[in-house]
């Protein structure tokens, strides 16, 4: 009993210290068992937890902030190898009885632009396939024409909606596929 009063004294300490000065690291929860994490360094990352216990735990104590602690451990230890997650990360989370870290995903921002690129060019493949400029397109898919330039030139996040939009004015359907290995 003294042990976890002093476990849950320290936690609080270092929560409490680290609202002092605002983590640089940002934490919001995605669902019961992942936080989304945004870095300084301008990496992103989803980390997993083995179950819904330390989002319960939050929700039900308002000292037990599992997304500051998290927070703060990045501000701490985290300088662009992500293998420091698995690492020192969840060992200090371990040490301090918060829990562990189940997983985590990082975003390869080059990736996801390349992708961005690579959806936009196949986008405007089809369009001219079938014959048809950018301007019937747009207003087809009932979006601006401008949106269309910069989605096909791979400037533009589009969501779900919007290509759903354009795939529908092609006479397409969105899905997942097996990607080519090149």
């Amino acid at each position: 009993m003294a042990t976890t009063h002093k476990i849950r004294l320290g936690l609080l300490d270092l929560i409490i210290k680290e609202q002092i000065m605002e983590p640089k690291t940002k934490v919001r929860w995605v669902d019961e068992k992942r936080v989304y994490v945004e870095t300084p360094q301008g990496d992103d990352f989803i980390v997993g937890f083995p179950d819904e216990s330390l989002y319960r735990c939050q929700k039900q104590a308002s000292w037990f902030q599992v997304d500051k602690f998290v927070a703060s451990l990045f501000d701490k230890y985290y300088e662009g190898d992500a293998s420091v997650i698995m690492g020192e990360i969840n060992r200090q989370m371990l040490i301090n009885h918060v829990g562990s870290i189940f997983s985590y995903y990082s975003f390869d921002k080059e990736s996801v632009s390349k992708e961005r690129v690579r959806i936009g060019q196949r986008i405007r493949e089809l369009r001219e396939a079938k014959g048809m400029d950018a301007k019937h397109l747009a207003f087809y898919a009932d979006i601006d024409a401008a949106n269309l330039c910069r989605i096909e030139s791979g400037k533009y996040s589009v969501g779900l909606d919007i290509l759903t939009k354009i795939g529908y004015a092609l006479g397409m359907e969105i899905d997942f596929v097996e990607p080519k290995h090149q």
